[in-house]
């Protein structure tokens, strides 16, 4: 089989990916909208798993069926919007979160007169800025955008995002780090917080980061688009994977998503008995999918 051309094999494995996507974040929408996940933290996390659904339902799917070279129904220029505007709409996301958490952290006295209508405007803004960022696919449709314009907007809408998270995750950690715990209940949470972020941090720069270091070489090396489908698929499939790594994040870190998932899973035993910790931890996690390199190969 040959494994620089699309084929069955990836036509399946991008199928599957898809499907864990809508599993997991349609689970995870579903247990952040029940009664006990009513905070206003939380809808952060809400719109985070909405995004990370849209791409398992529209970019994904869209993806395989672009990526077939026999297809001539779908617009290239579609998919591209789409994909850009859902996995923007999860990065930024995913940026906004590192900030409600480091406001949360750094200067807890002030975030708790936050209002509801600040974190509308962090749940909205998002949005809006995803949408801008796609809409420069349709100006370069229409030659309004050039090429090396439109490159330089994906760079700066991936770099972006990207380096704000762990900026303000490691300034949580040193924060974390340097503070002097008075009880053990706090020093445990407080530790635990720390993996936790590491654990995020770590797993979207490993998603992300081959991403964006391969789309800057494709837009600037011509004879590399034509001979790295080898390389791109895996990063593709990689770069989607984000938007399910939240749930494992979830269920892996947060006590109390897990006694949810247990209620609505009562069968799974592993997932009970995992619920019983001493001091539950309210954690954010990641995710995110972005661009399409179906641009950078006109």
């Amino acid at each position: 089989m040959d494994f620089l051309r699309w084929n069955t094999l990836w036509s399946f494995c991008f199928g599957v990916m898809a499907f864990i996507i809508v599993i997991g974040n349609a689970i995870s929408t579903s247990i952040l909208l029940s009664k006990r996940f009513r905070k206003r933290p939380h809808y952060l996390l809400t719109s985070l798993a909405i995004a990370d659904l849209v791409v398992g339902l529209l970019a994904v799917p869209l993806y395989i069926i672009i990526a077939d070279p026999g297809q001539k129904l779908l617009p290239r220029v579609l998919y591209d919007c789409v994909d850009m505007f859902a996995g923007k709409s999860s990065m930024f996301t995913l940026a906004v979160i590192s900030l409600e958490r480091l406001h949360a952290i750094a200067r807890p006295l002030r975030h708790r007169q936050v209002t509801l209508g600040h974190y509308t405007i962090a749940i909205v803004t998002p949005w809006i800025l995803s949408f801008m960022v796609a809409s420069t696919r349709v100006l370069l449709h229409f030659s309004v955008l050039t090429k090396e314009e439109f490159v330089t907007v994906v760079t700066i809408s991936l770099s972006a995002p990207l380096l704000t998270t762990c900026f303000a995750y490691c300034l949580i950690w040193r924060k974390q780090s340097s503070s002097i715990h008075n009880n053990e209940m706090r020093a445990r949470n407080d530790a635990r917080l720390l993996r936790t972020s590491l654990i995020i941090t770590v797993a979207f720069v490993f998603s992300w980061l081959p991403f964006e270091i391969l789309t800057i070489v494709a837009s600037l090396c011509i004879s590399c688009q034509n001979h790295s489908f080898l390389v791109i698929y895996p990063i593709k499939l990689l770069q989607y994977s984000n938007s399910f790594i939240n749930f494992v994040i979830y269920c892996l870190r947060m006590p109390e998503f897990k006694r949810t998932l247990s209620k609505m899973l009562p069968s799974c035993k592993f997932i009970q008995g995992r619920c019983q910790v001493p001091y539950p931890l309210i954690d954010h996690g990641t995710g995110v999918a972005l661009v399409s390199f179906a641009s950078l190969r006109r």
